[in-house]
């Protein structure tokens, strides 16, 4: 059967998911593209078309060493502003600004620091707002690359509430690289979840691999544990062949819940949900400074024991001005939908800014 109008699910990202990717490079450091909310986060994972898999970057070259009292405590960096806007037909909406500092300590760690004003609005519900405080550490000790974070979310009218997250990733011969990832935090899916103070444990591991330069493969498992009892599973794998300017890819996420409590705690949990699709994309300079990809997905979703054709499109274009770079992209989506024509829709607006200095 559809889903009533009054049980939609929710498809907001997860804000505070990290991704950790081939080689030294921390998740502050990577263009918006790669979409690292999409890769731990389920209901990023809701469109899997959107995910544009890294290339296993070169290694860095070695940075000349500073005496202990040459080199400053901590030097910034980066800076990285990330802004979204997720909205439905529904009148449900949440929109993230979230700027993170980043620098080099004196022993060649980095180390970051993160804040940002959220707001979630959902109908009957009183809309919550969060500012996340967030320190990560990152480390590279032989070939692993270890980050480690924690801090608090505020809420206008909800209680403290603590975030952790750990990665650690190593190399697996020249093109591949496996990650295993570990995050608690409350889950930041809508205005309900969080009224209802739920958290969420979520951990497994991520696999990339580089099988030829045009071929790659990427595949994650995460399993969760919520604070109301209910338990999650998850996968999500893609095999992309880029031609040229164009990428054709294959995409296959499976996310499936102990318990439906949507009624109850206010999250989609659907107790089996498949999607599958086939993506086109085209990535090309625009002029100059501009690029940008363009991509579109179609496939069958199976959800409440019915099979129903889905679509998404998205446009992403990055411009660069020296020390500095803007994204700004559009994507639309029709995953978890329902069935029987369900004119529901998940769209986004999202940007992000990078300065180095």
């Amino acid at each position: 059967m559809p889903l009533p109008s009054a049980t939609k699910p929710d498809i907001p990202p997860a804000l505070s998911a990290k991704f950790s990717t081939p080689g030294s490079l921390a998740p502050e450091f990577l263009p918006l593209e790669i979409d690292s909310d999409l890769l731990s986060s389920a209901p990023e994972n809701l469109n899997p078309g959107l995910f544009v898999p890294p290339s296993v970057p070169p290694s860095p070259p070695p940075e000349p060493a500073l005496s202990p009292a040459d080199a400053p405590f901590w030097q910034i960096e980066t800076l990285t502003v990330d802004f979204r806007n997720d909205f439905n037909n529904f009148a449900q909406g949440n929109r993230t600004f979230e700027p993170t500092v980043t620098g080099r300590l004196a022993n060649g760690d980095r180390l970051s620091f993160s804040t940002g004003l959220n707001t979630f609005n959902q109908p009957a519900v009183d809309q919550v707002v969060n500012v996340p405080l967030r320190a990560a550490w990152t480390s590279q000790m032989g070939d692993f690359t270890t980050t480690l974070g924690a801090g608090v979310d505020v809420f206008n009218r909800l209680p403290l509430a603590p975030n952790l997250t750990a990665s650690t990733s190593v190399p697996i011969g020249p093109s591949a690289t496996l990650s295993f990832n570990l995050d608690y935090g409350p889950y930041k899916i809508n205005a309900t979840s969080l009224q209802n103070q739920i958290a969420a444990w979520r951990y497994g591991p991520n696999l990339f691999w580089q099988i030829t330069p045009d071929t790659s493969l990427f595949s994650l498992v995460r399993l969760g544990n919520f604070s109301d009892g209910n338990w999650e599973q998850q996968s999500f794998s893609r095999l992309e062949q880029r031609l040229g300017e164009f990428t054709l890819a294959a995409n296959l996420f499976n996310w499936q819940f102990s318990r439906d409590v949507e009624t109850t705690s206010g999250y989609f949990s659907p107790p089996d949900f498949w999607v599958t699709n086939a993506e086109l994309a085209w990535r090309g300079q625009v002029f100059e400074p501009v690029s940008c990809r363009v991509a579109a997905n179609l496939g069958p979703q199976h959800l409440l024991g019915e099979w129903s054709l889905t679509y998404g499109y998205e446009a992403l274009c990055t411009a660069q001005f020296n020390q500095v770079e803007l994204d700004l992209g559009y994507s639309f989506s029709t995953v978890a939908a329902g069935t029987e024509g369900s004119d529901y829709s998940n769209r986004a607006l999202r940007g992000q800014v990078r300065a180095t200095f």
